[in-house]
């Protein structure tokens, strides 16, 4: 649905600019019909209540699932571009 494509996209975004999860390579974020779901690793509970908390204050999401692992060695750099959501 196009509309979950803007949600995604909306949420990747957000992920990005915000300091505490701008660095988070290793998660990946879908969104269905309100529905977020996180999955992948972050390095501390910190990080993975901040990937739930900037999910949850983008418009339109309704509830975040989070399956996200605590790994201390999880992957960090840049956030991936959002280019694979683009709109058709």
């Amino acid at each position: 649905m196009p509309e979950d494509r803007k949600l995604t996209h909306a949420v990747e975004k957000a992920l990005g600019e915000d300091e505490r999860t701008s660095g988070l390579s290793s998660v990946h974020v879908k969104a269905v019909a309100g529905v977020i779901f996180a999955e992948g690793e972050v390095e501390s509970l910190e990080q993975r209540a901040a990937v739930e908390e900037v999910a949850k204050s983008v418009s339109g999401v309704r509830f975040v699932r989070s399956r996200l692992q605590i790994n201390p060695q999880a992957r960090t750099g840049g956030w991936r571009e959002a280019h694979r959501h683009e709109e058709e």
